[in-house]
């Protein structure tokens, strides 16, 4: 039986969103999310490469340097071991940079994220971990992080 979806979900959003370089956060866009992606972000559907900007943008403005904390999910497993299912989950993207309105100063969110996902096996061959997300439904908000004032 594979990992559980919780588990194979925060190793693989962990990869995406906290890769030190454009490579690596490539590559594991390409271990997440199938080809046949279908992708909404905030109610209005985006292609693939749109996720890939996403992501690619909220690193590089945060200097390659973001953390992900998931907080929960639920899971449904379509199958007995694991292969193909379903995954709702919370998560927050801290270090999230990006300019405060009317200005180009960069200022500290924190990205708070609601996800439902399919995942299924891209492969027939039980014993390769082939599980792709093959639909994204993300609800996502920032949330200025407030700089916290040292004891007087």
């Amino acid at each position: 039986m594979l990992p559980s979806f919780y588990a194979w979900s925060i190793e693989h959003i962990k990869r995406v969103f906290e890769a030190k370089t454009e490579r690596d956060c490539l590559q594991a866009l390409e271990d997440t999310f199938s080809q046949r992606l279908e992708f909404t972000f905030n109610g209005s559907p985006l292609p693939r490469v749109g996720l890939q900007k996403i992501v690619l943008g909220m690193l590089q403005t945060s200097g390659f340097c973001l953390n992900v904390d998931w907080l929960n999910a639920v899971e449904v497993p379509r199958d007995g071991s694991n292969r193909n299912g379903m995954l709702g989950g919370y998560y927050i993207i801290r270090n999230v940079k990006k300019p405060l309105p009317g200005s180009s100063t960069l200022a500290c969110y924190e990205r708070h994220k609601s996800v439902n996902v399919v995942i299924e096996s891209e492969l027939p061959d039980p014993s390769i971990d082939s599980r792709r997300i093959v639909k994204l439904a993300i609800v996502a908000t920032d949330v200025p992080v407030q700089a916290t004032q040292p004891p007087l």
